[in-house]
């Protein structure tokens, strides 16, 4: 089956985020961040009746993580992501850093 409409389309996307960290101790730090896609005005020349952007993706986030050492950091993080119109994701992650090597404060 081949394509019946091949005109052309073209849109312009805007998003924004905001976010901010607290380090509340100093080994502790909590955040939160939200972000928003706006599908803006799209223009679909001949194909105006099969796709519709009435949808906004957005997310929101929040994450604790703890730092015992210049070198290490454990965070946890969850996210609630809808970047699709018929589902929501839950996601979590869990993360170890661990850094090795010279780096600013110490010159090797």
């Amino acid at each position: 089956m081949g394509l019946t409409q091949t005109d052309a389309y073209s849109s312009r996307q805007r998003g924004w985020y905001l976010q901010g960290v607290w380090q509340f101790m100093p080994m502790w730090r909590v955040g939160a961040r939200y972000d928003r896609l706006d599908p803006g005005t799209a223009q679909y020349g001949a194909n105006a009746d099969l796709l519709a952007l009435d949808f906004h993706p957005e997310r929101a986030t929040v994450m604790l993580d703890y730092t015992p050492s210049e070198f290490s950091r454990f965070r946890i993080q969850y996210a609630n992501s809808k970047t699709r119109p018929d589902a929501t994701d839950h996601q979590l992650f869990l993360q170890y850093i661990l850094t090795l090597g010279a780096h600013g404060a110490h010159k090797f």
